[in-house]
């Protein structure tokens, strides 16, 4: 029996009180007590620089350059810190610590552009995972996915971002389990199911805690008007992309923690419906799979679900 680590060794939060950011800690809480000693740490991070400079330069005749080194712009820019950035990220320290949380939790302010900065600190500082709202504190709050997010999105490699399910309308499911997997025989869809597993192997809750999808692309049976005989190759190939599912999870001595699903339809709807349906409080998926938008950082089926699986957190796993 091969054993899976738990996945979650660091994470960082990028906070600003908003909604949004405050589901992220709720799903940053359950991960953390689920991992236990397992997560060495979590950092609460806020971008200030530009967004602060945009709202002060209109009062100043400087260049922005030369504002920056002033003492009189330093003051104001440490007082800004003091009564409106770290009071918010203590409130959040305060939150998860509220809820169990014992791993050390650090308060970090950074500046420059939001998505970059965070990504950048990311990597600097091996975070394993990034976990997010859906939007923050910004002038698009009417989109279902904040710019910074898909910012986020877009630069990070190798750790994994979990977009936090939506803070508006109904409640998401409570807890991790099941977790959904969606799987395409692609090494970042195994990557995914490692990392799924991991949280399985650490908290052993009732079987079925990971529910494995595979879902045939309906565009590829020509909507319904391919030969029966072409149906069933799709099929074979999806049974044998669940095996390969299966027999990892085997190695690990968790087969029977999982259920299958081999379903029809558009991959990226069909997806976000079976969360729905089953109820999964999570899903992990890799970042891009076996399509022909491959050449993306972000392929086409992950962005989709990410945008419409609202009540789910959504992991995606850059490996």
């Amino acid at each position: 029996m091969s054993p899976l680590p738990y996945p979650v060794t660091r994470i960082l939060l990028p906070y600003d009180g908003s909604p949004g950011a405050r589901q992220a800690l709720e799903v940053a809480a359950r991960l953390s007590l689920a991992g236990g000693e397992a997560v060495s740490g979590l950092t609460l991070l806020m971008v200030v620089g530009g967004s602060y400079v945009a709202r002060h330069v209109q009062n100043v005749d400087l260049r922005v350059a030369r504002l920056t080194q002033e003492p009189d712009w330093q003051r104001l820019r440490q007082r800004h810190l003091e009564e409106e950035v770290y009071p918010v990220l203590e409130e959040g320290r305060k939150w998860l610590r509220s809820q169990g949380v014992a791993a050390p939790i650090e308060l970090e302010v950074a500046e420059g552009r939001v998505g970059d900065e965070i990504v950048a600190r990311a990597h600097k500082g091996a975070f394993s995972h990034i976990i997010m709202g859906r939007r923050g504190l910004s002038p698009l709050k009417a989109l279902l996915l904040g710019s910074v997010t898909r910012r986020v999105l877009s630069l990070a490699e190798k750790l994994t971002v979990v977009v936090a399910p939506l803070a508006e309308g109904p409640a998401p499911p409570a807890g991790l389990f099941p977790v959904l997997v969606p799987l395409d025989g692609s090494e970042a869809s195994l990557a995914a199911l490692r990392q799924a597993a991991g949280l399985v192997a650490a908290c052993r809750p009732p079987a079925p805690a990971l529910v494995l999808l595979h879902v045939v692309d309906v565009a590829l049976l020509g909507a319904g008007e391919s030969p029966p005989e072409t149906w069933d190759l799709w099929k074979e190939q999806g049974e044998r992309v669940l095996q390969q599912g299966r027999h990892l999870l085997a190695a690990a001595g968790l087969e029977e923690m999982a259920a299958e699903l081999l379903l029809l339809g558009d991959p990226g709807d069909t997806i976000a419906r079976t969360a729905e349906d089953q109820g999964c409080p999570l899903i992990y998926m890799g970042s891009r799979g076996l399509s022909g938008l491959a050449k993306l950082l972000l392929g086409s089926v992950t962005s989709r679900v990410v945008h419409l699986a609202t009540r789910s957190a959504t992991a995606v796993v850059y490996p």
